[in-house]
């Protein structure tokens, strides 16, 4: 698919492939997306892709979501993008939130619809 310059970019930094593949399919007819699968690889997208929006999935190979969050708004290049974590734990959203994220939503809890339209209140 070309790129349309006009679409806002979200990158989606998830390890369970069927996930991302459905955020994928639910996000792609309105924004541009990409995949990361490690945080290592998020971080590394952050940087050659420029996302407006990133969602985190807290359990990664390697360098965790914390991690990420952490570094992401360490950096001036980066502190400003909005980030929302997608998590199974209840207990880690008042901690990803102190830590910067714009939003935290217990996956097993939201629909696409709502995480779709959670995405757009930050774009």
């Amino acid at each position: 698919m070309a790129e349309h310059k006009s679409l806002k970019k979200i990158l989606i930094i998830e390890d369970d492939q069927s996930l991302a593949s459905a955020y994928r399919m639910k996000l792609s007819p309105y924004f541009a997306t990409q995949n990361a699968v490690t945080g290592d690889e998020g971080l590394k997208y952050v940087h050659e892709w420029h996302p407006d929006l990133i969602l985190l999935d807290l359990f990664l190979p390697g360098k965790s979501g914390q991690e990420v969050l952490k570094d992401l708004k360490k950096q001036v290049k980066t502190k400003h993008i909005p980030v929302l974590v997608l998590t199974n734990l209840e207990g880690q959203c008042e901690q990803m939130l102190e830590a910067g994220a714009v939003e935290c939503m217990i996956k097993t809890e939201m629909s696409m619809d709502e995480i779709l339209k959670k995405i757009r209140n930050f774009l």
